[in-house]
């Protein structure tokens, strides 16, 4: 079962890189590509917005009834709001992809720069230490280290972005934000993998894939 989820996955990226693709090469603005990539987009923002409300909520009403109501409400303003504004999105589809790649990774960023403040502890360390409770300084060391450079990655990844996005074609732009976008991280992964195998060589380290369930098991700590 796990196998065939993570084969599912992989495949519905695939999928989404693919269709948001082949929308932006589109230059009809009515192509049923286009309609088809915005509602990829908008359906996951509207859901995310009314359970992100309902969960808001839960700190200061204890109504549960009263919580589903003000997420549904969000919901239905924002399906209307998008239904009102349908064509001027199918025209800026461009400009929409460009500000969900900037805001993932502006998200993705601070998640790790965040962890970095005084006082706090880095979110690598917090994950290693769900894997090696003990671990020796270097090894913490590094593991803040590795904490700065997921949130440089993603700087970078922000910046870039931006950069070609104003000097290139949409094409460049789109192969680079939809089709390298993931290949980028895995190669991050993998990059980062060997490095701290060759920093601590003395060290049992976690597998890629135990680093990967290590956030999945504690990420209500993190």
């Amino acid at each position: 079962m796990p196998f065939v989820k993570t084969l599912l996955f992989v495949a519905a990226i695939i999928v989404y890189v693919s269709l948001s693709h082949v929308a932006l090469m589109v230059q009809d603005a009515q192509s049923i590509w286009r309609q088809i990539a915005v509602f990829m987009l908008v359906v996951p923002i509207i859901g995310i917005a009314a359970w992100g409300t309902a969960a808001a909520l839960k700190q200061v009403i204890s109504n549960a009834m009263v919580r589903l109501v003000a997420g549904l409400t969000v919901g239905v303003v924002l399906t209307c709001i998008t239904i009102a504004l349908w064509s001027t999105l199918l025209v800026r589809l461009d400009w929409i992809y460009l500000i969900q790649h900037i805001a993932c990774n502006t998200m993705l960023c601070w998640f790790f720069a965040q962890t970095l403040l005084v006082g706090r502890t880095p979110i690598i360390t917090t994950l290693a230490r769900t894997i090696h409770p003990d671990m020796p300084d270097d090894v913490v060391r590094y593991t803040r280290t590795v904490t700065a450079a997921w949130a440089i990655f993603f700087a970078m990844q922000l910046l870039v972005s931006l950069l070609i996005f104003y000097v290139a074609s949409i094409e460049t732009w789109s192969v680079f934000a939809n089709i390298l976008n993931w290949p980028l991280v895995i190669l991050m992964f993998v990059g980062e993998y060997f490095c701290r195998k060759r920093v601590n060589p003395d060290f049992k380290h976690a597998t890629i894939k135990e680093s990967v369930s290590a956030y999945f098991n504690s990420k209500n700590k993190v």
